[in-house]
């Protein structure tokens, strides 16, 4: 069973943002819905690896390649 919904941009940016919904839990019933879901996600994709910190030092990544 489904349950089609409307949920405001900043709401479901927040959910995005803290972990508790993936867009890969549902489906945009229009490609402009679409597309800014794709936004937010890859916003929010961003945002996460700004703050992660590598784990490779930078010479040795360097060496490897």
């Amino acid at each position: 069973m489904t349950i089609q919904i409307e949920i405001d941009q900043d709401k479901l940016t927040h959910l995005f943002e803290q972990g508790v919904l993936c867009a890969a839990d549902f489906r945009c019933l229009n490609s402009e819905s679409k597309k800014q879901v794709t936004q937010l996600c890859l916003t929010n994709c961003s945002k996460h690896l700004q703050t992660i910190p590598c784990a490779v030092p930078i010479a040795i990544y360097k060496q490897a390649h």
